[in-house]
């Protein structure tokens, strides 16, 4: 009875999935890692640049930072003695009234560059959480082929 319902879901599910087999989904990972590696460089590029547009003496500047989780951001920090630089999301109130003492073509820059630290976070948390649900699954699949084995 089960056999016979195998092949369309197998094959729809499949649709679903960017790979095929266990060997497809350590490739998604690794082009996945590329991707983000490919991500830190432009977060990078992105916080030198800005650097270059905006100078000194500055309130606010981009810096990128990665955390234990791996996870990699790009944030807005608060010039201050070392320690004691605190973040900056430039759509909180704090962020709001720095904008708003910033002339206009200043404060377009600032949302400008903003724009890219949003999608490039969220770039690269799409793809290390997909890294993340990759290896869960091949986890589990490995499990599953020791208990049939």
């Amino acid at each position: 009875m089960c056999s016979t319902m195998d092949l369309p879901f197998k094959q729809i599910i499949s649709s679903f999935l960017p790979f095929t087999t266990e060997a497809g989904a350590w490739r998604r990972i690794q082009q996945l890692e590329t991707e983000n590696e490919q991500i830190r460089n432009l977060m990078l590029d992105c916080a030198q640049a800005f650097r270059q547009v905006i100078a000194e003496p500055r309130e606010i500047y981009l810096t990128v930072q990665q955390v234990r989780s791996l996870t990699v951001y790009i944030r807005w920090r608060r010039k201050g003695v070392r320690g004691r630089q605190g973040y900056l999301l430039l759509d909180s109130e704090a962020g709001k009234a720095f904008l708003l003492r910033q002339s206009e073509a200043v404060r377009h820059c600032y949302r400008r560059f903003d724009r890219w630290v949003l999608d490039l976070n969220l770039a690269h948390s799409l793809r290390l959480n997909e890294i993340k649900r990759l290896k869960t699954y091949l986890q589990h699949t490995a499990r599953r082929h020791q208990i049939t084995e």
